[in-house]
């Protein structure tokens, strides 16, 4: 098997288990008797252990060698699973979930991604960037909504604290895999060794800065509804059971992956940037409309077509950052934008625990929707002379 289809295996392993924590973690910590402003902080946490895994990446990913942290951050995985396994004191759960790097999208901002798509651009040519992109994207939003269906075992054993560690071992299990499939790669270390940006271009440096502003704009409002977030806000406004959540979630995340078969077809046609901007749009006019929309029904209606569009601009955003950096650069972009993403999100999850604690309900949709917005119109204003 060729090293494409090693970061494949490990895309699809790891955004299953991510997407059956992702829908849990909030429920879980629920079940165990907490508030829904430690279930924020918790979350915050988690975002936390991103932004620092990024960090690092970005400092000395060069330096210290692109397929040494995979095996390094792989590792801590197992480790966060058998600690989240073995333990329920609230101290140690934060241990676990700051060191862990799980996501609380179902998909991901974190180093395991920077990395694969700073590399895959060099293993295939131009033409077939925004293909493999699609594609890359398209086995994560399947395999995390196998997982996110997953979420929903520990409801078919009345919620036992035993049934939610299990899910906790299998994320230390998938951190193994990980860890194994990862030493199958070879040639994705960079051609130059060294720390932090010394490498870049001063046009890239530019860039870097426009771009981390813009996408910290975008996750600001994404900190106010992640996968997690809208589960809990679910289980909270409606009550509705981790069971349904499961299979809700499992929807969710297929709707988004055929949605991204049909990504690269329209960027072809009308350009990657205009497909980043225009499908967001229409994403976010979806998503403030689901806590006004008054029913269960209506709610989940909003939801899924938000999820038509939502992510429609993933594997195009990918694709607009190998037009923008060169080789070299696109590791340290990645993970630089990463990190400005991860930090921007930071503040969605406690301001949503204080805001649901207090009855704000409508509060996540209006901020992470209108922020949104704002971001589709300003990227497309700064770069529309530049690239289609």
């Amino acid at each position: 098997m060729d090293q494409l289809g090693f970061i494949m295996i490990a895309k699809g392993f790891r955004t299953f288990i991510f997407g059956a924590v992702s829908v849990m973690t909030p429920i879980y910590l629920s079940v165990l008797g907490y508030s829904p402003f430690y279930v924020g902080f918790a979350l915050f946490i988690v975002i936390a252990g991103n932004v620092m895994s990024n960090i690092l990446l970005t400092w000395y990913g060069n330096m210290f060698g692109r397929k040494r942290f995979l095996l390094v951050f792989s590792a801590l995985m197992v480790f966060s699973g058998l600690l989240l396994f073995y333990t329920t004191a609230l101290r140690l759960i934060f241990l676990a979930l700051f060191l862990g790097n799980i996501s609380t999208t179902g998909t991901e901002a974190g180093p395991f991604q920077s990395i694969e798509t700073g590399v895959i651009p060099s293993m295939v040519s131009e033409s077939r960037r925004s293909r493999i992109f699609g594609v890359y994207n398209l086995i994560g939003y399947s395999a995390s909504s196998i997982g996110a269906l997953a979420s929903s075992l520990p409801a078919y054993f009345k919620q036992s604290i035993a049934a939610f560690k299990g899910i906790y071992l299998a994320y230390a299990f998938v951190g193994l895999l990980l860890f194994i499939v990862y030493t199958m790669l070879n040639s994705i270390e960079a051609s130059k060794k060294g720390t932090g940006l010394m490498y870049m271009t001063k046009n890239g440096l530019n860039d870097i800065k426009k771009i981390s502003l813009l996408f910290s704009m975008d996750a600001f409002g994404g900190g106010f509804v992640t996968q997690s977030i809208m589960s809990y806000w679910f289980y909270l406004v409606y009550h509705v059971s981790l069971q349904d959540l499961g299979a809700i979630f499992m929807v969710v995340n297929i709707i988004t992956a055929l949605s991204i078969l049909g990504s690269s077809y329209i960027a072809g046609r009308i350009g990657n940037l205009r497909t980043m901007v225009f499908t967001h749009l229409i994403s976010s006019a979806f998503l403030v409309m689901i806590p006004f929309a008054g029913s269960l029904t209506g709610s989940l209606a909003f939801l899924f077509l938000r999820q038509s569009t939502s992510q429609m601009d993933v594997p195009t955003r990918q694709t607009f950052m190998t037009q923008i950096f060169d080789e070299s650069e696109r590791v340290s972009a990645n993970a630089v934008t990463n990190t400005f993403r991860s930090i921007s999100t930071l503040p969605g999850s406690p301001a949503v625990g204080l805001a649901l604690s207090t009855g704000l309900f409508y509060m996540p949709y209006i901020i992470g929707g209108g922020t949104k917005m704002l971001y589709d119109a300003s990227i497309f204003a700064l770069y529309r002379k530049r690239t289609r």
